[in-house]
Formats: structure tokens, sequence, C-alpha cells
């Protein structure tokens, strides 16, 4: 039913999303650029058709980045790829081509925050999965940056899994906590996720819809308003569905980033 090549993409996906508004929040970027070094594991289990064992593989991902905000008319931020490695334990053989030193992506900030966009046509181009970093990294803050405040948001992000332009629609809510001193707060993140997509492929109309939750906790440093670092772990239950079979992925994931000097 489904290609290796197809596969490779359903794997080598991954779900970094989340970010918050509302009417009291805003973000300042007195920073203009900063390095994340970002580390990934992935636990994937795919089932297997007849009742077999399901395919088992981990995917540690280790990837150094750069986020540069410039403002002209628009405030624009962009992410690129210093360099990236990634490794399995068998079911994906090798990294993305893709993904090669100077790839990047821009978002116009708006609100304070990078609003990810796109349709069928963009979705599974190259940048497309960088673009969900961007957010990640970019929180939307409450002014003044305190313990103990709480908001919510429901963000949407189009773009591209197992080669199909995928919705995904995570509602998310924050809160922040004392730091080690006053220097530093502690925001929390928890998320509900759900995503669906089609496209046809070889004359079948294959469909993806998954539901998934994620919790993050980062520490985030009060006189810049960037994430210092965060750590955080995902879980996604994955069905792609030709109409005549249908597979499940699951997915866990830890997600490690930390601001480089």
């Amino acid at each position: 039913m489904y290609s290796s090549d197809t596969m490779r993409r359903t794997i080598r996906s991954a779900l970094l999303i989340a970010l918050v508004s509302s009417a009291s929040c805003t973000t300042s970027h007195a920073q203009q650029s900063a390095r994340y070094r970002v580390a990934s594991t992935a636990v994937l289990s795919l089932d297997r058709v007849n009742g077999d064992m399901p395919l088992v593989d981990t995917l540690t991902t280790a990837a150094l980045l750069e986020i540069t905000i410039t403002s002209t008319s628009l405030s624009v931020a962009t992410l690129a790829i210093d360099s990236l490695q990634v490794t399995s334990s068998g079911m994906v053989r090798r990294a993305p081509d893709a993904f090669v030193r100077g790839r990047s992506v821009a978002a116009v900030l708006t609100d304070g925050r990078p609003r990810i966009t796109g349709d069928s046509l963009t979705a599974c181009t190259a940048e497309r999965p960088l673009a969900a970093l961007l957010p990640e990294l970019l929180p939307l803050l409450p002014m003044p940056l305190r313990a103990d405040q709480q908001w919510s948001d429901t963000l949407t992000v189009t773009s591209c899994r197992a080669s199909l332009p995928v919705t995904t629609v995570s509602i998310v809510k924050y809160r922040t906590l004392a730091g080690m001193d006053s220097t530093t707060v502690l925001l929390e993140r928890r998320a509900l996720i759900r995503a669906g997509g089609s496209i046809a492929i070889r004359d079948q109309l294959v469909s993806l819809a998954g539901t998934g939750t994620s919790e993050a906790l980062a520490t985030v440093l009060v006189s810049t308003r960037r994430i210092q670092s965060l750590r955080g772990v995902q879980s996604l239950d994955f069905t792609l569905t030709n109409g005549q079979q249908t597979r499940r992925m699951v997915q866990q994931i830890t997600d490690t980033i930390s601001m480089l000097p």
C-alpha cells in the first residue's frame, strides 16, 4: 500500500507546534539573532499488514539553528540551519537531502508571533517542516513577564506529513512559574493536537488523521524575553488509509532545545 519513500517521509515528520496569543500579550525582540542547539529523539511504531509485529524505529536528530529578526515595514523572523545530523536504528536509512546547511524559512511576525500559513501547493516544499520551529522558539509572552500568569490559544498550521498537506490544530494552555532567581521565569505549555489531510496518489485518495498531546517546560530570560532552554514531550497517534487498507503509526517524541552563547 505504501512505498518506502512514503513511509520515510511519514517517519521523519514531526509536529513542533504551539504558541499563544491574547489581547494582553506582546513580544519584544531586543535581541535580533540567536543560535540554538536542538536534540530530538522519536520512537516510532508502525503497524504492519496481517497483524505482524509493528515496525519500531528510534530516530535521533541533532541540529544547530539560527533565528534572525529584521524589521522594515514588516517584522520578519528567519530560521536557518547551520548543521543537521539524523541517525536511525534502521527504518530510516539516512537524513533527508532537503535539510542541508543554509536552508532557511521566513515568517512575518503578526501581533508578535510567526504566522505559519500555506496551502496544498506549498505545504510540502522542503522548507515547510522548518516553519514549525519558529513559533516553538518565539513565544508570545505577557507584558510584563512574571510568574503566576496563565493564557491560552488555538494555533493552526498547514505543513507536510507522509507527502500529504496536513492541517494541524493545537489548543494550547500556558502558565508561568517562578524561576531559579528573579532573572528568569519558567514557561509551562500543554497542548491538545488534532491533524487531518488528504491527497490523490496513483489514482487513490490517501488520507491522514491523528490526535495527540504535548507538554513542555522552558526557561525564559526576563530581560530579553527569549527562551534559554526547553524540554518537551509529545505523543501522536496517526491513521493512514487509502480506502482499502488502514495503518496506524504512533510517535513518542522528546525534544531538548538550548540557546548557545
